[in-house]
């Protein structure tokens, strides 16, 4: 591949003056300020965002078949770093024009942060998209292999969000790809067999959850998040997984189904009644459990009526609950926050938010509500130890909660050499395999605080 410059962006036409197939045409005057990446020759992040807003204003009035795929070249530090910076920028040029090449021209590609580019799949591309997608991967893996040291080879992760008639804004349909491309760099790493990306398990139909949830075919399993400064209480994250028999459905499958299908409340109730009984046995009393809710109990008149009825005869149990809902949720039922956020205060219940950071300003929402508890999403990890700069971030994200009183919760750390830098940045509880995966028991051995008198100390020694 060469170094030359590309100047038409696939997806426009010649003057880069519309969307083919997907957005609407607009005219030079409306498109003042939006500046293409000297690098690459592709519009930016902003061109990408606005298009995905015309799509979703179409989508109010008429059904649209379309997606977003995001694409991160994972691991471009570490060959930046062997290459150096303008080998890499070459480089990147170069993977920009791959990509041009290998993608239908009715697809709108933008460069965005992180070294991550942005296809907008109309129609039918949007249909076949995971074809389309292996066929980048692959053309990526042949071709950009030579330009690399032969001890390296470029890994792309993609996550993909398809345009929904539930999906408020544009921020939140990136932010969903976003999410799905964090999942997907998770399995990656993980190496699992089985691989549930976005569109890749087998969809989960509405017989077959109803047969799952009759069969009481849901089991809970337990993650430890470990407090790096000792508080005397377990922490545990509840979870739901399913027999072995079912593992063509992923769990996320099995929950998008449920939402979808506007019955993700009755398994909260079910997840919820089995975890009050766990806190109500006399040998939990310092165990603290964090649950997920899904939007449907979100937005429900119902849940906090059954919880308040559920928690009457021993209203201490809600001290040892946390209600955990999504950045993604947050933002799509933001109307309906101020009542649950009331809600929660009223059974004194405290809440987390997770996914925190995988939109652009995930602070603006925060004064919407009543939060003891950030679990940051895993893209904001990524590069930790090897990039400074994510190190600075995280430290500042860290400082700027703690001044609200919010604890920060490090989720899906894989790597114990990165706990001393979740530690230096002061995150308060760290989430994951570097400690333990879920499991069906609670039986992590979590560190206690210990204080100890060191004239009673010497007293004892004396003694013995």
């Amino acid at each position: 591949m060469d170094g030359s410059a590309q100047s038409v962006n696939p997806g426009m036409d010649p003057e880069g003056t519309g969307l083919k197939g997907v957005g609407q045409k607009e005219e030079g005057p409306q498109r003042k300020g939006l500046k293409k990446d000297p690098l690459t020759g592709l519009y930016q992040q902003d061109y990408l965002m606005r298009e995905l807003s015309i799509l979703l204003r179409q989508q109010k009035s008429a059904d649209v078949e379309a997606s977003l795929a995001l694409f991160q070249l994972e691991n471009f530090y570490e060959i930046r770093r062997w290459v150096g910076k303008s080998e890499a920028d070459l480089l990147l040029g170069d993977i920009a024009r791959l990509l041009t090449q290998t993608l239908p021209t009715a697809v709108l590609l933008c460069r965005c942060n992180h070294y991550e580019f942005a296809a907008l799949l109309p129609d039918e591309h949007s249909i076949h998209a995971q074809t389309l997608i292996q066929r980048v991967k692959q053309a990526l893996h042949s071709a950009v292999s030579d330009s690399i040291p032969p001890q390296l080879e470029l890994k792309c992760a993609v996550g993909l969000a398809a345009i929904a008639h539930s999906i408020p804004s544009a921020e939140v349909m990136f932010a969903s790809a976003r999410h799905n491309l964090s999942m997907a760099l998770l399995r990656q790493r993980r190496n699992h067999t089985l691989d549930y990306q976005h569109g890749e398990s087998v969809p989960v139909s509405l017989p077959q959850l109803l047969n799952i949830l009759r069969g009481n075919e849901l089991l809970l399993n337990f993650q430890p998040s470990v407090a790096l400064k000792a508080d005397g209480l377990r922490h545990y994250e509840v979870r739901c997984e399913l027999p072995t028999k079912e593992l063509a459905h992923s769990p996320s499958a099995v929950f998008e189904a449920a939402v979808k299908n506007a019955i993700g409340e009755q398994i909260d109730r079910w997840v919820m009644g089995k975890c009050l009984q766990l806190l109500l046995q006399p040998e939990m009393g310092d165990l603290r459990l964090t649950v997920n809710l899904t939007q449907n109990s979100l937005v429900s008149g119902q849940f906090f009526d059954w919880l308040r009825l559920q928690l009457a005869h021993d209203p201490t149990l809600a001290d040892r609950l946390v209600l955990q809902i999504s950045e993604l949720d947050v933002l799509t039922a933001q109307h309906h926050m101020n009542s649950f956020s009331r809600q929660l205060a009223d059974l004194r219940l405290k809440l987390s938010i997770s996914h925190f950071g995988c939109t652009a300003d995930p602070f603006r929402y925060l004064p919407l509500l009543r939060t003891h508890f950030v679990k940051l999403d895993v893209a904001l990890l990524d590069n930790l130890g090897r990039d400074q700069n994510i190190e600075e971030q995280l430290a500042k994200m860290t400082r700027r909660l703690h001044e609200s009183g919010i604890r920060v919760i490090a989720a899906m750390v894989e790597d114990m050499e990165v706990v001393p830098l979740l530690w230096s940045a002061e995150v308060n509880f760290v989430q994951g395999f570097c400690w333990r995966e879920p499991a069906r028991e609670l039986s992590f051995l979590f560190a206690q605080a210990r204080v100890l008198q060191l004239d009673s100390w010497r007293q004892g020694n004396r003694t013995n």
